[in-house]
């Protein structure tokens, strides 16, 4: 697998923004993401829809909770609702995988846990065409994308505390991640403002 992200999501006349807000749409992004990752791996999942359809509602309604009013922190913000659907999709686990194929190693991500793989890569994929639609920018994936051992610590940490799902995330993203409070925008719009400033500082 290429550190290039490969966008395949269906289409629509909305913005990425809008359409994921959607049920429907959202539900056939899965859908797609499975299928592709179906054809590259062999993996198999079955969906529960009235567990995903919950926890979509209730991604929603924390989105809307914590959108900011600073239009400056758009950028942040769509990387931080991302891993807000990471953590929400973790935490209830539509997804069900079908058994290994026989060719399957289980020291690639994919194979040791295929549900987490799947759903993280879906959400590395919205995240990466809105931040193309929105700001003409192109994401990777980061090197610990690839590695087993982020995956292993990724899955332990995960059981133990969902809001950490969004820190993994940021790393898989390439971004700094927020250990202390993961799932409060707020905190994590303080830290960036604070990195930056000590940037200008370098720089002056």
């Amino acid at each position: 697998m290429s550190d290039r992200i490969d966008i395949h999501l269906p289409e629509t006349a909305e913005p990425l923004r809008d359409a994921i807000r959607r049920l429907r749409w959202f539900r056939q992004a899965l859908d797609r993401q499975l299928d592709d990752l179906r054809a590259e791996t062999g993996l198999s999942f079955a969906v529960d829809d009235r567990k995903l359809a919950q926890i979509f509602v209730n991604w929603l309604r924390e989105v809307d909770a914590q959108k900011p009013k600073d239009a400056s922190a758009r950028r942040a913000y769509f990387d931080f609702v991302s891993g807000l659907m990471l953590r929400d999709l973790l935490r209830e686990m539509p997804l069900q995988a079908g058994p290994l194929p026989p060719q399957a190693d289980t020291t690639q991500p994919e194979y040791f846990w295929p549900e987490g793989f799947a759903l993280t890569l879906f959400c590395l994929n919205v995240r990466a065409a809105v931040i193309e639609q929105e700001f003409n920018a192109e994401t990777t994936l980061a090197p610990e994308f690839f590695s087993l051992r982020q995956w292993w610590t990724f899955k332990e940490n995960v059981t133990q505390d969902s809001a950490t799902a969004i820190g993994f995330f940021d790393v898989f993203a390439g971004n700094h991640p927020d250990w202390q409070m993961p799932d409060s925008f707020r905190h994590r719009l303080n830290a960036v403002l604070i990195e930056q400033a000590k940037a200008a500082r370098l720089t002056e």
